[in-house]
């Protein structure tokens, strides 16, 4: 009989880089003490895992859940940190925005917490609004140049503001620097190939450096086309395959619905995405059918692009999309969380990716990346 806590260290290290998923890899870790010692942050790959979709808060819990579409279940996580903050996920980690308006960086399964520059420190702030619709209606979204599990070398990009621009912060900094230019209104930032860059409601898609010698400078390298961009809900940008795309989503225009003796609720629904590919070094564009093996996840959270057609549970050449509608969902009586399905890029069907029920003003479900 084999004794599988004897096995070689170097043995199990090699095993363990080739689980995949999150919740085997805890498993494995689970199974004795020798392979639990290899069960590391070093052996694990957060690239290739599938996000986990964070359900809204519950009412006077410390607890979320987060479901795994490659499993199929609930994972109920401890996770008071989140507790009546709107939030944003990255690289794994939440940006939380509190009522008092602290800024912090949250990792929901380690629970370790950085803390980021307050949002009074922001150039342009309101002063016409009590602290609780800041916290809903100031940042419009919040994403990281990587993980902080694995470098301090990082930098935190966001939306905001009553112009809806650019600004970034750094460990360390005591405020927010503004990135200042004639363009506003962006939708979506990614950070891509050791830049960030940004896309507004045109499809103009601009480029900005913050390690450079210019880092408050941004310039314009491309705009989508209207026959690709058409009339965008929300425009998002997202990496695939080393390949910068720019994915368009047109959403039902909202309108008023009498619910009997209940105050009228604001209706939307998403009704088709458009993928196209953009080329940064001379600004041409090609539209994009099909994704392959891929599939995207949209939504308050950094986009994501991955394999999933060696997982159960997940369709490849889709897109897996939650509610991020906030001018119609803040006017909503039970918030965001209906407008949520996936989209088949070859026969433009929509269906639901989780069947529950999970709504909310301030921070309705989004998408995760499982990280140590």
């Amino acid at each position: 009989m084999v004794n599988w806590s004897e096995l070689d260290k170097d043995l199990l290290g090699l095993i363990a880089k080739r689980v995949i998923l999150y919740e085997d890899f805890v498993a494995f870790g689970g199974v004795c003490c020798s392979w639990r010692y290899v069960a590391l942050k070093k052996n694990f790959n957060p690239s290739l895992q599938i996000p986990w979709l964070m359900l809204a808060e519950k009412k006077d819990s410390d607890t979320r859940d987060f479901f795994s579409l490659s499993k199929g279940m609930i994972h109920e996580r401890m996770l008071p940190e989140a507790r009546g903050n709107r939030c944003f996920s990255s690289h794994g980690w939440l940006i939380t925005l509190s009522v008092d308006l602290t800024i912090n960086l949250v990792n929901p399964l380690s629970r370790v917490r950085i803390p980021l520059p307050n949002q009074l420190t922001f150039k342009d702030h309101y002063t016409d609004y009590t602290p609780v619709e800041l916290q809903e209606i100031y940042i419009f979204k919040a994403i990281l140049s990587a993980s902080p599990s694995w470098t301090s070398d990082y930098t935190v990009m966001v939306i905001y503001g009553p112009r809806v621009k650019l600004a970034f912060a750094k460990p360390g900094d005591e405020g927010w620097t503004t990135i200042d230019t004639w363009s506003s209104s962006y939708a979506d930032i990614i950070y891509y190939r050791e830049r960030f860059y940004a896309v507004n409601f045109k499809g103009q898609v601009m480029v900005c450096d913050v390690e450079g010698p210019n880092p408050t400078e941004a310039s314009v390298i491309a705009r989508l086309p209207k026959e690709i961009l058409g009339i965008p809900c929300k425009v998002y940008l997202v990496e695939s395959s080393g390949q910068l795309l720019v994915v368009s989503r047109e959403t039902t225009p909202p309108e008023y619905v009498n619910q009997g003796t209940e105050e009228e609720a604001l209706l939307y629904q998403t009704m088709e995405f458009r993928v196209a590919e953009l080329d940064v070094s001379n600004g041409k564009w090609v539209e994009v059918k099909n994704l392959g093996d891929r599939a995207m996840f949209l939504g308050h959270n950094s986009s994501i692009c991955v394999a999933v057609s060696d997982f159960t549970g997940c369709k490849p050449n889709c897109i897996y999309f939650t509610d991020d509608h906030q001018e119609g969902y803040l006017n909503s009586r039970d918030g965001g969380g209906k407008d949520m399905g996936l989209f088949n890029l070859e026969d433009g069907s929509i269906e639901l990716h989780y069947k529950g029920d999970s709504w909310s003003r301030l921070s309705p479900p989004m998408w995760v990346l499982p990280s140590l």
